[in-house]
């Protein structure tokens, strides 16, 4: 647990905190994910990936319900679906995705890494406007409103 401090700055704030963390795991991503691009073509190179922290954990409720498949879920006919199908092969794919592709080991996808790579910028750019926005509004704070 992180000490309190005597003293606050005044950018320090919840926002700018997260999306600075974000931003530093963005970047090592980027870097994994260059790595792995650079190596396409060395024999026998396992990617590596730098994966997204875990989501915050769901309602406890919400948890035994889907365990124990008690969410209802009203149809208004009874033709109707009354809980989505559970997809099989998604347990299929992940496993695919891990094997190796070639003879010679390398299980980089240089299309898939490319599509990881951008996804990867995108959400460090969207990172970086939430971030500029938290740093504008308390500029604007701070002259009020007077900036330009």
């Amino acid at each position: 647990m992180e000490p309190i401090r005597a003293t606050r700055i005044f950018w320090d704030t919840p926002t700018l905190q997260t999306a600075e963390r974000a931003m530093s795991h963005a970047s090592a991503r980027h870097r994994a994910l260059a790595h792995n691009l650079a190596n396409a073509n060395t024999p026998n190179y396992q990617r590596v990936d730098v994966p997204l922290p875990t989501p915050p954990a769901e309602n406890r409720a919400v948890q035994l319900a889907r365990q124990h498949a008690i969410i209802p879920m009203r149809a208004s006919d009874p033709r109707h679906y009354t809980a989505p199908p559970e997809p099989r092969w998604r347990n299929a794919l992940e496993q695919f995705s891990n094997a190796p592709m070639r003879t010679d080991g390398n299980t980089v996808d240089p299309e898939r890494e490319m599509a990881l790579l951008a996804e990867n910028e995108l959400r460090y750019a969207m990172l970086v406007r939430i971030a500029g926005g938290q740093v504008r509004t308390l500029l604007t704070a701070i002259t009020g409103g007077q900036n330009r």
